[in-house]
């Protein structure tokens, strides 16, 4: 499992090293997903407002975004089995709703920054953390 942290440009994600498997400084923002965030998840509120959620890789969020007709089919379908237990907090994300696109160039130079160690970070408290240039060699980079 990995912690959460908000980039210098204010997506959350995942960091590392130490709460991934592959080592990697910047993981899918999904708490069991390792993978490497390409995607931003963005929600359409009912403004008309575009909010931006947080990075993740793309196979996380084909699993988690669906067709507003399938997503709409299977609550109507869950709605009428209510005496039985449907979990309909499993469903997926309607993409009337939701969408994701790929990272713009800024938010991937930024990415590309922390993995390269010229941007790291420091704890200040749970799930905040201050980003900075490397004060010296051992400090930054990755091998």
């Amino acid at each position: 499992m990995q912690n959460r942290v908000k980039l210098p440009c204010g997506l959350t994600t995942g960091s590392g090293p130490a709460y991934n498997s592959r080592g990697t400084l910047v993981t899918c923002s999904d708490v069991f997903c390792d993978d490497e965030p390409t995607h931003v998840m963005e929600h359409l509120s009912w403004e008309g407002e575009v909010i931006r959620w947080g990075a993740y890789c793309e196979p996380y969020l084909i699993k988690r975004i669906a067709p507003a007709a399938e997503v709409e089919a299977a609550l109507e379908y869950g709605v009428r089995r209510q005496g039985e237990s449907f979990d309909t907090t499993r469903l997926p994300l309607s993409d009337k709703d939701w969408r994701y696109r790929e990272f713009t160039d800024e938010e991937r130079a930024e990415i590309e920054q922390i993995k390269a160690g010229e941007l790291v970070e420091t704890y200040i408290s749970p799930g905040d953390f201050e980003w900075r240039e490397p004060d010296n060699e051992n400090e930054g980079g990755t091998n």
